[in-house]
């Protein structure tokens, strides 16, 4: 079956850019993945919310949500749509899933037990104002599909709660996850704290699911934490980062036991 990998974190807290680089790991270890982000899903609702009983639309041909009861819907139609791809997916695909909540103990509860319980879970801890601050930078400066427009007072005040201490205490009580397969990442640090991190976060997944493999290809040390067959590819997403505030995603990792 395909890993299952969940991003999360605040809008601008860097999810984003840590599932374009996770899923080019994986193409480098000759994986596939696909990522499944549920703002198309909540865009395509709001297009189709004619009457705006349920939507508004806002700045920079984005939205803000009204009834937050269609949150819950889309991870609903996360999980759908994650187990179509599923079966037809290679043991060691990658299925990324990215979702910012200002309460995950509530969203996660969307999902069946059984989809969380064997997935790999990667929460960037990122401060309110460096978050608006990259959403705006990165609005301003669009590169990707992934630069949405959040508004200042959405992130403020609708994504204020820290949902680090759930994420450290709760997913093994509340799902059975193994606390190898829970990482949290402070981004305060440098962009190459960022590629290093997530590098091993991905080192780790394909160690704990193909030990054998592994054996033959060993855990690269922290001083050639990238290969030399993505190192161009690094450098594009760095000037990508350099360009919108993104360079400075993140710090320390923490591998919870």
């Amino acid at each position: 079956m395909a890993i299952k990998v969940f991003i999360l974190g605040r809008p601008g807290s860097g999810k984003s850019t840590a599932a374009r680089f996770i899923a080019m790991l994986a193409q480098n270890k000759d994986r596939s993945s696909i990522r499944i982000n549920d703002y198309e899903i909540l865009y395509n609702m709001f297009r189709a919310d004619t009457t705006h009983k349920k939507f508004l639309s806002a700045e920079h041909n984005g939205f803000k949500v009204i009834d937050f009861s269609v949150l819950d819907a889309a991870l609903k139609e996360v999980e759908k749509k994650a187990r179509i791809y599923i079966p037809s997916m290679k043991k060691d695909d990658l299925i990324i899933i990215e979702f910012a909540r200002n309460d995950y103990r509530k969203s996660l509860k969307q999902f069946k037990r059984d989809f969380l319980r064997d997935a790999y879970f990667l929460f960037i801890e990122t401060d309110i104002d460096t978050c608006v601050r990259r959403v705006y930078e990165r609005t301003a400066h669009r590169t990707t599909l992934d630069d949405h427009f959040v508004s200042d007072d959405i992130i403020r005040c609708h994504y204020h709660n820290n949902n680090k201490s759930y994420i450290v205490s709760n997913l093994k009580t509340d799902y059975g996850i193994d606390g190898k397969k829970v990482v949290i990442i402070d981004n305060t640090g440098s962009w190459q704290d960022f590629v290093e991190n997530i590098n091993l976060f991905v080192e780790a997944i394909f160690k704990q699911e193909t030990p054998i493999l592994c054996e033959t290809d060993p855990l690269q040390n922290s001083s050639s934490l990238v290969s030399t067959s993505s190192q161009s590819s690094l450098n594009v997403v760095a000037r990508s980062g350099d360009r919108d505030g993104r360079h400075s995603i993140s710090a320390s990792q923490t591998y919870l036991d």
